[in-house]
Parts: C-alpha cells; structure tokens; sequence
C-alpha cells in the first residue's frame, strides 16, 4: 500500500466526514437515524467511533492526503469491538453522542453482524469493514485502486478477505472483484438484509 496514505488519530475526524457523505443514504445509516437531519449529525460520530478503533486495531488507507477515497481493513484477529478496546481506542464522548436509541441500534445491528461473521469466517483471514468513496470523486476508478492494492497484499499473504454489505447494489461491485456470497439473511426485527461475502486467495 506505499501508494496511499496510511491514516492516523489526526486523520479521524476528516475521514469520518468523507464516510458520512459516501453513506448518507445507505440503509446502515438510515437504520441507525431514520430522521435525516439527526442522519445528517451523528453520520460524522458513527464514523469517527469506527475509525478511531480502527486505525489502532487496523489499517486504514486513503487514496491521498485528499481523501478521496478510504478503506478500513482489519485481521481476523480484531475485529470484534469488544468493550475495552472501545475503551482504550474510542473517545468517550463519541461513544455517548448517538443517544440511548441510537446506541442500542448500533448494539443491536453490530452483535447479529459479529455472530454472523464468526460463524461463517472461523478461520484466520483479513476483514475489509469498510470502503467508501467521497461522493464528488465516485466513478474515478479510487475504489478499485484501494481494493486491488490490498488484494496484492493478501494474496501474497495466502489469506482470504472477508466483508459484509447491506446494500444489494454493492453485490456485483464485490463480486468483480472475487468475493462471492457465503450467505444472505434479513436481520430479525429490521427491513435490513446482509449479504456475508468472502474472496478467497487467487
């Protein structure tokens, strides 16, 4: 990944304002914040929360000091968000932004989406948690370049990747790129579906 910029702490809240924009209408977001406004809000926090915790427990890549483009990656090994590393990696303050509702939704979604991943990827592998592109630079070609870099890596490592999606649209975006669908599944007590998606080494 020499190509790309490897963020920091001081990289967070920026990046968090990136992947508010690339998700803004996505069903994650508004099952989380139905209300667009308070979408609008806590888009930024709910990121921060995930990159703070992941640029310690992980690796996180932009396509440039620019941030056109990021993807969260992390092992196999951390990327359950277990109480005390949230602790020890995400600022109090953004873990108590998003409000008693709000919190126990991204609870509720994170320990279905956890379950499901340890049953179905039990094995040793690198978990793509997230990639997101800025809206205004969407159709440059950043995503594949983020991916195909890392998927060099891994390969090279003899590992397969894994990633879940709620959004059916990005299905044959991964697929291209040689993941296929392990399972789908409606999460109980939502509209949400969850396509669980695994690449192995080529």
């Amino acid at each position: 990944m020499k190509d790309f910029v490897q963020l920091n702490k001081s990289h967070v809240k920026p990046a968090a304002e990136v992947l508010a924009r690339a998700f803004r209408n996505g069903p994650m977001s508004k099952y989380f914040f139905a209300d667009e406004l308070e979408r609008e809000k806590r888009l930024p926090h709910l990121f921060q929360y995930v990159l703070s915790y992941c640029v310690r427990y992980g690796e996180v890549y932009a396509t440039s000091s620019d941030l056109e483009g990021i993807a969260v990656w992390l092992t196999s090994d951390n990327f359950s968000m277990t109480f005390w590393r949230l602790i020890r990696s995400v600022p109090l303050p953004i873990i108590l932004s998003f409000g008693r509702e709000g919190g126990a939704r991204m609870r509720y979604l994170g320990e279905y989406i956890d379950a499901v991943h340890k049953r179905l990827a039990p094995f040793e592998h690198w978990f793509l948690q997230i990639i997101g592109i800025d809206p205004q630079f969407k159709g440059k070609g950043y995503a594949g370049r983020l991916l195909r870099a890392m998927f060099a890596r891994i390969d090279e490592e003899g590992l397969p990747c894994y990633l879940e999606t709620l959004d059916e649209a990005n299905v044959p975006l991964y697929e291209h790129f040689g993941f296929r669908v392990l399972e789908k599944s409606t999460i109980p007590e939502t509209k949400l579906t969850n396509w669980a998606m695994l690449r192995e080494v080529q």
